[in-house]
C-alpha cells in the first residue's frame, strides 16, 4: 500500500499521465516516498546483519553451531536484499528512473479486508480493475468511484497508483436498455458469478442506467413553454390513466386515484389541484405538492428538480 498524494487523483496531472509521463510534482512526491522506504530498508538490513553476527559469534548459546550458521546465513541474505533495495534497487526507485506511466482500463471494483492482530485491528483496502488488484490507502479508496468504467494510471514495476479518471458510461447492448427485467437478470447473474471482472462490469452497467435515468428526470423537470401544454385546466387534462415502465397512475373525476406499482400492487388515494396550481396526491401517505403539466399525451410530474414522464394509456374520462 502506498500513500502517493494527498490528492490521489490530481486533475492537473491527467494530460501528462495520459501521455505516459509523470508531472514534476508527482515525481517529487514519489521521490520522498522512495527515500522513506529506503530508510526503513536500510534499518532493517542493519538489524538483520547484527542478528546474523550475534548468531555466529556470540559465546554461550545453547543452539548447535550448524543451526546457528544456517540461521545466520538466512539473516545475512535478507540483509543483503534489503541493502540492495536501500541502495536504489526497489521497484519504486526503478519506476522513477524510467518515468513511465501505464494505463489500466476497465470497470472498477472495490473491496476491504478487516485484519486483527494480538493487540490491534486494521483494514486493508483494494481496487480491482481489469483482473488486477491494487492495494491502496483509505484516502485513495474513498476517493475512487464505487462503480463505473475508469482509466487507472500506475507505475509498471511498483504498481503505485498516480491517477484515475472516470470514463463515460458505455452503451448497453441493443434491446437490454429498454428491458428492466433483462437488466436485472444479467446483473444478478454477473454479481453472483464470483468473477470480479464480471461483477464490476455489472455494477458499472447499473450505474450507467441510474445516471441515464437521473439525466432524463432532470431534463423532464424543465417545463415546456405555455404554448406547448394542454390548453385545458390541469384538473381536466390530467384525467385518465398514465403509464411509465411498470408503473401507472389513474386520476378519476371524483378526486380519487389509483397507483399501480411494479408487481401489480395497487395503492388508493386522493388527488387535487391546489390554489397554487400544484398537484397534491396522498397515495404515499405524504401529501406533498408537485409541479405537473400535460403536453400532448405526456404527463410530467416534477418535484425537487426531478421529473417523471408518464404516457397516456387510456383516453381521458
Amino acid at each position: 500500500m502506498m500513500q502517493i498524494n494527498p490528492d490521489p487523483f490530481p486533475a492537473a496531472a491527467l494530460e501528462a499521465n495520459r501521455g505516459g509521463r509523470l508531472t514534476d510534482q508527482q515525481r517529487q512526491r514519489l521521490r520522498g516516498l522512495a527515500r522513506a522506504g529506503r530508510k526503513d530498508e536500510f534499518i532493517g538490513s542493519a538489524f538483520c546483519a547484527v542478528i546474523g553476527v550475534v548468531l555466529v559469534a556470540a559465546p554461550g548459546l545453547s543452539i548447535p553451531l550448524w543451526q546457528r550458521a544456517l540461521a545466520a546465513l538466512g539473516f545475512f541474505l535478507v540483509a543483503a536484499l534489503l541493502m540492495r533495495a536501500a541502495a536504489g534497487g526497489d521497484s519504486l526507485t526503478k519506476d522513477l528512473r524510467s518515468g513511465r506511466v501505464e494505463k489500466v482500463e476497465g470497470a472498477i471494483g472495490k473491496r476491504t479486508q478487516n485484519m486483527e492482530g494480538e493487540h490491534s485491528r486494521w483494514t486493508n483496502y483494494y481496487l480491482e480493475i481489469a483482473g488486477r488488484t491494487f492495494s491502496v490507502d483509505g484516502g485513495t479508496f474513498r476517493a475512487a468511484p464505487d462503480a463505473g468504467y475508469v482509466s487507472l494510471y500506475v507505475l509498471p514495476r511498483s504498481s503505485a497508483i498516480v491517477n484515475l479518471e472516470r470514463l463515460p458510461d458505455r452503451a448497453l447492448p441493443a434491446g437490454v436498455a429498454a428491458s428492466p427485467p433483462a437488466i436485472a437478470a444479467a446483473a444478478v447473474t454477473a454479481l453472483m458469478s464470483g468473477d470480479p471482472v464480471r461483477s464490476a462490469e455489472a455494477r458499472a452497467d447499473l450505474a450507467s442506467i441510474e445516471n441515464s435515468m437521473r439525466a432524463e428526470m432532470s431534463a423532464a423537470a424543465v417545463p415546456p413553454p405555455a404554448g406547448g401544454r394542454d390548453p385545458r385546466p390541469l384538473e381536466q387534462a390530467i384525467l385518465g390513466t398514465w403509464q411509465t415502465g411498470f408503473m401507472s397512475m389513474s386520476f378519476m373525476p371524483d378526486g380519487t386515484m389509483v397507483a399501480t406499482l411494479p408487481g401489480g400492487h395497487q395503492k388508493l388515494g386522493r388527488w387535487s389541484i391546489g390554489a397554487d396550481g400544484r398537484l397534491h396526491a396522498d397515495t404515499t401517505g405524504h401529501d406533498r405538492g408537485s409541479d405537473a403539466w400535460v403536453a400532448g399525451d405526456i404527463l410530467t410530474i416534477s418535484q425537487d428538480g426531478q421529473g417523471m414522464a408518464y404516457k397516456r394509456a387510456l383516453a381521458s374520462q
